[in-house]
């Protein structure tokens, strides 16, 4: 059950302080999460100052909503994420460290000076389940951490690991997302659409499949595919291996783009859009996929894989067709049941639309994070 504190925007509001490295560009969901806090903290966080690649400097400011956002770049060569949290906590900030895993609440526990005070203004986002032996070790290693420490989990299954662990204060709150405005819902059906940079992990064999067999069939299904490079120096060989199969299907209908969209761009391709998210179950079947969410709140349809977040929040609002095999075969024939049915799906979708909207609703989060300690205790009990 999503917890939510009691907090009220009485007090003076905060200073937030967000930690990414990762964050280098002003599209993707490192630069969508800090514009989604910035777009719902009024009265809670007065600025939001964002600790990032030296690169993400020119554009952060652009982020800001109804609270400004400002750039902090990361200090250089060894250690630079522990001198950022040390020098955050130091500060008296509240601190948020946007993407982290087991080896941040280590690297937080391992400054030694900052007391149990600074600690409790610490909170960690886990956007999956820290369950591998090495994440296991880490935690409990970091005990000042989880004990002190807020540790944010955006679905039961990371805050159940979390609770395992024995982090003491493991709250579960949605993921903050918004719908960018005027977008069109219940448009009538324009294409295929896998978004975000395609990974194999997120079924791009899959759609690659797909292409073939619709190359093979002689049909004329638009099938618009992102295949910029990301995360290259864990996986980029492997994709490219694929994203060279599905160029070589030659399927009259496939856009190949080789360059992530704005976010304006991003958006626009939801109208009209299905969109293909048949994910490995193992990996996602925890975690809140960023790509199915924003499409849902732009009204887009989306076939998913059984067993995932994405799968259980399309089956909830029969906002699509959920796959229970991840085959080209087994793709294509959702593809055809949801295009059949176009009407009912994208009425659907509008409907999760408005509900997700709320639900994702980003000042949830922002309270979360400015709650007192006591308070935050209070909420978990």
């Amino acid at each position: 059950m999503t917890q939510r504190p009691t907090t009220t925007e009485t007090a003076a509001p905060q200073v937030l302080r967000v930690i990414e490295p990762m964050l280098r560009g002003p599209s993707g969901h490192y630069a969508e999460f800090v514009r989604a806090l910035a777009a719902r903290s009024e009265g809670v966080f007065s600025r939001i100052e964002v600790v990032a690649d030296p690169r993400a400097e020119a554009f952060l400011p652009s982020l800001g909503g109804t609270v400004p956002v400002a750039a902090h770049r990361l200090p250089r060569g060894p250690g630079a994420e522990l001198r950022a949290v040390r020098e955050a906590l130091a500060g008296g900030h509240r601190t948020l460290v946007l993407t982290a895993n087991a080896s941040h609440a280590l690297l937080a526990d391992a400054a030694a000076f900052v007391g149990s005070d600074a600690l409790a203004r610490l909170s960690l986002f886990v956007h999956w389940p820290l369950v591998k032996p090495q994440a296991r070790l880490a935690l409990a290693l970091a005990r000042r951490v989880r004990a002190r420490s807020l540790l944010l989990a955006p679905t039961r299954g990371v805050r159940e690991a979390l609770v395992e662990a024995d982090c003491a204060r493991a709250v579960q709150v949605a993921y903050p997302a918004t719908r960018a405005p005027g977008c069109r819902l219940r448009a009538p059906f324009r294409h295929l659409l896998m978004a975000g940079a395609a990974r194999i992990n997120k079924g791009l064999d899959v759609v690659a499949g797909l292409a073939e067999d619709l190359a093979r069939d002689g049909r004329d299904l638009p099938l618009l595919v992102q295949v910029s490079p990301k995360h290259v120096d864990r996986h980029g060989s492997r994709e490219d291996a694929v994203v060279a199969r599905l160029l070589a299907a030659r399927y009259a209908g496939l856009v190949a783009d080789p360059k992530a969209p704005d976010r304006g761009e991003y958006a626009a391709r939801f109208e009209g859009a299905l969109v293909l998210a048949p994910y490995e179950r193992a990996k996602f079947a925890d975690g809140v996929s960023g790509v199915v969410l924003d499409a849902l709140l732009h009204g887009a349809p989306v076939i998913a894989t059984s067993g995932t977040w994405a799968g259980d929040v399309v089956e909830r609002f029969d906002a699509g067709v959920v796959l229970r095999e991840r085959t080209s075969a087994q793709l294509a024939a959702a593809v055809d049941r949801v295009v059949a049915r176009w009407d009912r799906y994208a009425q659907n979708a509008a409907k999760a639309s408005d509900a997700l909207a709320a639900e994702h609703d980003p000042r949830a989060l922002a309270r979360v994070i400015a709650s007192a300690p006591a308070t935050a205790a209070a909420a978990m009990a």
